[in-house]
């Protein structure tokens, strides 16, 4: 992303920030600044940073609200998670993977999901973390951010152990939710 690109992202983010406080309950506005400030692409970024640092808490914070609520022992879960990861991280990239979720309903309620794929390169071999990300809800925010991860060993078969550790909403992965 060039200088000028980040600072037209600022600037529009801003006037989209500006305008919400003009019109709290525009759903339109709402969108497109959620669409600005949490694309998948800025989730993956954070999720990536954070298990590279093996900071639990930076990867807790970004589990949507039915994930806190639902998930027994969530701090332990994202720790097995981060532990299951063998060698010293070297690289970490990520694409769009896992296809996408796009619904509209009622009064302008909108949902907005992304899958995410996660490349964590170690010194022992490499690791895919799939990642299905909640970019937009206009009804409820809180419930954006990661509804399901899996860390995956890409050499393994799906019999094999292919999924090491997941961690999923109990509802509204890729598919609508109230």
């Amino acid at each position: 992303m060039t200088k000028l690109t980040k600072l037209i992202d600022k600037i529009v983010i801003g006037i989209v920030a500006f305008l919400l406080t003009l019109f709290p309950n525009s759903t339109g506005l709402l969108s497109l600044h959620q669409q600005q400030t949490n694309h998948s692409f800025i989730g993956a970024e954070k999720i990536a940073s954070a298990i590279e640092t093996g900071d639990v808490a930076a990867l807790e914070s970004l589990m949507c609200l039915n994930i806190k609520e639902n998930v027994e022992d969530l701090p332990g879960k994202v720790g097995e998670l981060m532990d299951a990861i063998e060698g010293e991280i070297v690289e970490s990239t990520w694409k769009s993977g896992g296809g996408s979720y796009f619904e509209r309903r009622e009064k302008g309620r909108q949902i907005v999901q992304a899958g995410v794929d996660i490349y964590i390169t170690t010194t022992e071999g490499t690791y895919l973390v799939a990642v299905w990300w909640e970019a937009v809800n206009t009804f409820k925010p809180e419930e954006t951010g990661i509804r399901n991860i899996a860390l995956c060993d890409p050499e393994l078969s799906v019999t094999d152990g292919y999924v090491l550790v997941r961690i999923s909403a109990t509802e509204g992965i890729g598919e609508w939710h109230d």
